[in-house]
């Protein structure tokens, strides 16, 4: 099992409250979990185990005390002032750069789509966390951050993606794995062999994978994890 990862334990709404609270004091003030309840209404305990999430996504900073980083102010100003173009735009970002919420949008996709229910069991499974009452609130968090920012749909029960954040690793559209050219100028690409590989229910599916050679660089580390996934 990988490293677990720090899942929320609230539900969207109570996480703006803590965002919100985090960005709305003076740049570089260090809060306790006291100080944070008293802002929030937030028990003490509950801050306490949002703040892990917080900080693995670069919300907040480690300590005793936590700050609000650079992008946690951000966040939550723009939650304050109602901005819901910056909201997105920086959910994205943290998005594209936390491999765990990367992971979790690629599931979804390679399995053109999953039902809710299905999709927090995978999310708590992934994070090596208990499947307990919070964790769920955590996972059901989740979705709703993918969705209010527009990465993710929910239509009759099912959830697709509709928009997954660009980011330097390999994306996958249909069985096709082209890593991101970051080059203005064209370069010559590196055709790598098609592999062929078998999931579940016998279904046999063909990659085909073309790279420029700056790329080839972690796409082993990067393909794997897709194996990985499928073979859930």
């Amino acid at each position: 099992m990988a490293e677990t990862f720090k899942l929320p334990c609230s539900s969207y709404e109570e996480l703006i409250k803590l965002f919100q609270a985090y960005a709305n004091t003076k740049e570089g003030t260090a809060l306790s979990l006291d100080e944070i309840t008293q802002a929030t209404g937030v028990p003490r305990t509950i801050v306490s185990k949002n703040n892990g999430f917080m900080v693995q996504v670069g919300l907040i900073t480690e300590g005793n005390k936590k700050a609000a980083t650079e992008t946690g102010r951000a966040l939550g100003r723009a939650y304050t002032s109602k901005i819901t173009d910056e909201v997105d735009r920086i959910w994205k970002e943290i998005i594209a750069e936390v491999d765990f919420l990367n992971r979790m949008l690629s599931a979804v996709r390679i399995r053109n789509g999953m039902d809710r229910s299905s999709f927090i069991n995978h999310i708590i499974y992934s994070s090596g966390l208990k499947d307990a009452k919070e964790s769920r609130a955590g996972a059901g968090a989740l979705i709703e951050i993918f969705k209010s920012v527009g990465v993710l749909s929910e239509v009759d029960g099912k959830l697709s993606v509709l928009d997954e954040p660009s980011s330097a690793r390999v994306s996958v559209a249909s069985n096709t794995i082209s890593a991101e050219q970051t080059h203005s100028e064209p370069v010559a690409q590196q055709a790598l062999p098609v592999a062929t590989i078998s999931a579940k229910n016998s279904i046999v599916i063909n990659i085909n994978i073309n790279c420029t050679p700056a790329d080839i660089d972690g796409l082993g580390e990067k393909i794997s994890q897709l194996l990985y996934e499928l073979s859930e």
